[in-house]
């Protein structure tokens, strides 16, 4: 039997699960999955890992989660690449579960249940008062856009504005895209990270989510630091995202000009020690932030817009490894 795996942000799933059973009973083969401050994309790899080793093929799987590009689903994207089956459907609510459940049995495929899924959560969406679309508006086709030479009047001096430098494990996530390129007004958006960068999947799921009227790319240090020099893109309102502290230390060596920094988030990994919920470093991290300060870069805490700001050097006055 296909197992069900419901993910999502905060004890979201459980709850959600909890509620099913309420509803339909208890069912066999489907686990809630959470994902709390602090944790990262490798901890809910390593808990879907978990369900699949405990459960049998990894081909008999199908990912519930709540956001499309949110960590449960990138994850879990990474998770069900290599097989030829499984998958990953998002926008998971109570009546696509309860379809699920009651629709699957033994002769059902992964195919099956996505069809059922999806009808069953477009037909859960009803109002009282107000009436619903019953489908999208027809859109008239674009117009073919004229072939532009980007270079043509391009600045031949000067470099691209940074409004935001965000150090970020996730690099673009939600809140990236939903709350601070809105908020510093960019144009495009660099995921700064020598490791993201070799790895094509993970550059194609973090293109995926970016919004689709900013330009994003995925770089290397070495690139971003390119990039930096080069005149053409003066014109330009970038905001950047890197994974770790030490590699703003070689962006600032390589030349480019950062006087602040956001730290927005970092997951725990072995060996970290936490300075905030959302924050945890390594011996190596706590060295950068420490040369970072050293430089006169200016480095506050703020997971998001509204959130107040806290400068990042009085939390690591006594952390030691």
């Amino acid at each position: 039997m296909i197992q069900l795996v419901v993910a999502c942000h905060g004890r979201f799933a459980e709850e959600l699960v909890n509620s099913a059973a309420m509803v339909f009973g208890e069912a066999e083969g489907v686990h809630a999955v959470t994902f709390m401050p602090g944790e990262g994309p490798e901890d809910l790899i390593r808990k879907y890992e978990a369900i699949i080793a405990a459960t049998g093929s990894a081909d008999d799987v199908l990912f519930l989660v709540d956001l499309f590009g949110g960590s449960p689903y990138n994850a879990a994207i990474r998770v069900v690449a290599p097989t030829a089956k499984a998958d990953v459907l998002s926008g998971v609510n109570l009546p696509m579960l309860l379809e699920l459940l009651d629709s699957r049995d033994e002769k059902s495929t992964v195919a099956d249940l996505v069809a059922s899924a999806y009808n069953a959560s477009f037909e859960g969406t009803k109002a009282f008062r107000n009436a619903l679309p019953t489908a999208a508006a027809a859109v008239a086709p674009a117009e073919a856009a004229p072939v532009v030479d980007r270079r043509a009047g391009r600045p031949t001096s000067g470099h691209m504005q940074i409004p935001l430098l965000r150090i970020d494990s996730r690099l673009i996530h939600g809140q990236v895209a939903s709350s601070w390129a809105k908020i510093v007004k960019c144009d495009a958006i660099f995921a700064i990270s020598d490791e993201v960068a070799q790895d094509e999947l993970r550059s194609k799921l973090l293109l995926q989510v970016a919004p689709a009227h900013l330009q994003a790319y995925v770089i290397s240090v070495d690139k971003a630091i390119k990039v930096w020099h080069n005149p053409m893109y003066a014109d330009r309102k970038v905001l950047w995202l890197v994974t770790k502290p030490g590699d703003i230390v070689r962006l600032i060596e390589g030349g480019v000009d950062i006087k602040k920094v956001n730290v927005g988030g970092m997951t725990h990994r072995e060996g970290c020690k936490l300075i905030s919920q959302a924050v945890a470093i390594d011996a190596d991290d706590l060295a950068a932030f420490k040369k970072l300060n050293e430089m006169g870069v200016k480095m506050t805490l703020q997971q998001l817009p509204t959130n107040a700001e806290e400068d990042v050097m009085p939390k690591l006055a006594n952390i030691q490894f």
